[in-house]
């Protein structure tokens, strides 16, 4: 396993080199420049702005920029007063030695600390996912597995696949405008409520002094974005503990168990259901890390202040430095998903060996 384990490291290393290469190509490529948005304003001359390009490197040849990026400048001499002569050290280290430069948007900021103030909201909401989506989608697959062909099952089938086809975006909008307007104006002539939204709109918490209060007394602020995050997980966990279920309860050791007077329920959980949930790690280890990064239009629609919200404004602000720190993050984060999947597949399958 340690070999393995040591491996797979070592073939993440060139993984993670393509797509530092592909992103950057893809932000050197977008419209819009750093100079334009550090220099906004018309009463600056285009000297300066020239000026700022040579001192930013924007003028370099494209591996130039891209070294400077991926391993600093510290190493090379560089033209700081734009006179054409490198005149002093660099003091870029690069994103290997976790240096990401400075936010665009919030002027002195590193993109680290932006992205590691708003983590923990991410997390949170995540987890939160991650527990309704998993939980409710096995026991969903598990039943249509046990009431193959009657209402139940061919339900949940055209449920999931709802739930995949619809946007996450256009499910909490409609979302916001029930719990927030249909729902209370139905319920306050029946004398429940005063016509005022029965959960909040968006936030994570109150706006109160000394930031949130504990998860506890604010979780009616969790409802909403995790419910609506929650039902493309449910679709497919159900989908897929139904068809595995389905192919293990065919298997010759569960008609050994039903032969051996077992009953149906025991054999069902004890034998089935442990079996058919080990393919289940292939998905659990990315979908962990993986939820961080497509949080994006689910923290947009509800302003809910983690991550995938700051990313969302970084990259309609054109914000570079947290653009590309928020892709190299998340794109190790599930460089590590997928191995950790792969040794909890090894760890619940002792016949998995590597």
């Amino acid at each position: 396993m340690q070999r393995y384990i040591a491996r797979r490291l070592l073939q993440a290393i060139p993984t993670l080199f393509g797509i530092t290469l592909v992103s950057y190509i893809v932000i050197l490529l977008a419209p819009g420049d750093p100079v334009s948005l550090l220099t906004f304003d018309p009463t600056i001359r285009q000297d300066e702005r020239e000026r700022l390009a040579i001192q930013l490197g924007v003028n370099d040849p494209f591996p130039i920029q891209y070294l400077r990026w991926l391993i600093g400048d510290d190493w090379m001499m560089v033209d700081t007063n734009a006179d054409g002569q490198a005149d002093a050290w660099g003091d870029n280290y690069g994103i290997l030695r976790l240096d990401f430069g400075t936010s665009f948007k919030f002027r002195g900021s590193s993109p680290l600390k932006l992205i590691s103030e708003r983590l923990a909201a991410s997390i949170e909401l995540n987890i939160a996912v991650l527990l309704i989506g998993t939980s409710t989608g096995i026991l969903i697959g598990i039943l249509a597995a046990a009431y193959r062909g009657r209402f139940f099952d061919r339900f949940s089938r055209i449920f999931a696949v709802l739930g995949d086809a619809m946007p996450v975006f256009w499910l909490g909008l409609l979302a916001i405008i029930f719990f927030g307007i249909i729902l209370p104006r139905w319920l306050e002539p029946q004398g429940i409520g005063d016509g005022r939204p029965l959960l909040p709109m968006g936030g994570r918490c109150p706006p109160v002094r000394g930031g949130c209060p504990p998860i506890y007394a604010r979780l009616h602020y969790l409802i909403l974005p995790a419910l609506v995050s929650s039902l493309g997980p449910i679709a497919g966990w159900s989908r897929f503990v139904r068809a595995s279920m389905l192919e293990t309860i065919n298997s010759d050791y569960i008609r050994t168990a039903h032969a051996k007077g077992l009953s149906k329920r025991g054999v069902w959980i004890r034998h089935g259901l442990r079996n058919a949930v080990i393919p289940l790690a292939v998905f659990l280890g990315p979908l962990m890390f993986s939820l961080l990064g497509g949080a994006v239009i689910i923290e947009r629609v509800f302003t809910w202040p983690g991550v995938g919200l700051l990313l969302f404004d970084a990259v309609v602000s054109y914000d570079y430095p947290v653009i590309m720190a928020s892709v190299v993050i998340f794109s190790v984060l599930a460089i590590l998903g997928y191995l950790a999947a792969d040794i909890l597949y090894a760890l619940l399958d002792p016949r998995v060996r590597f």
